[in-house]
């Protein structure tokens, strides 16, 4: 039961609207490139298995986890790579200094914060759970792969279907 309500919990206010922008700027694409129960099955799987993987990449924690980093996580990845040509628009926060990046640069950048995060954290140095971001970021992933090879295969013909000819 944890591994569910762990999705609903969040350290502050601040950390709950962080991930509800992710969730709003790359939630309804890929809710509408995987349908309702696929959106759905991927950030449920995704939120898991993010909680999974910070129990065992990080078995001597004594900070619960809470967020929904991970299922987000997923939803992120399944994103940029369904969708490898947009470009995000990135502001660096005192500056007012806006620039653009490809989102396959940006998954790569983020991908690599996420593994230094990952050596924070099983270091001591983090209560980021990044070991439930690449969590997620997998489970994303596989699903991205899952869609690809089940749009690739060939459609066989129902017996119930009538043939005209």
């Amino acid at each position: 039961l944890t591994l569910v309500t762990t999705f609903f919990l969040h350290a502050g206010l601040l950390h709950l609207l962080g991930n509800l922008y992710f969730l709003l700027v790359f939630g309804d694409n890929t809710e509408q490139a995987l349908g309702r129960g696929g959106y759905l099955a991927l950030i449920f799987l995704a939120g898991v298995v993010g909680a999974l993987c910070h129990a065992l990449g990080d078995p001597r924690s004594d900070i619960p986890l809470v967020g929904a980093s991970g299922g987000i996580s997923g939803i992120i990845v399944y994103y940029a790579l369904q969708f490898p040509h947009v470009r995000l628009a990135f502001m660096i926060r005192w500056y007012f200094f806006f620039f653009r990046l490809g989102v396959r640069w940006a998954l790569a950048l983020w991908v690599a914060l996420q593994l230094f995060g990952a050596w924070q954290q099983i270091n001591g140095y983090s209560n980021v759970s990044a070991m439930g971001h690449l969590g997620g970021a997998a489970v994303g992933l596989a699903f991205y792969f899952f869609a690809r090879w089940r749009a690739s295969a060939p459609v066989k013909p129902s017996r119930a279907t009538p043939r005209h000819g």
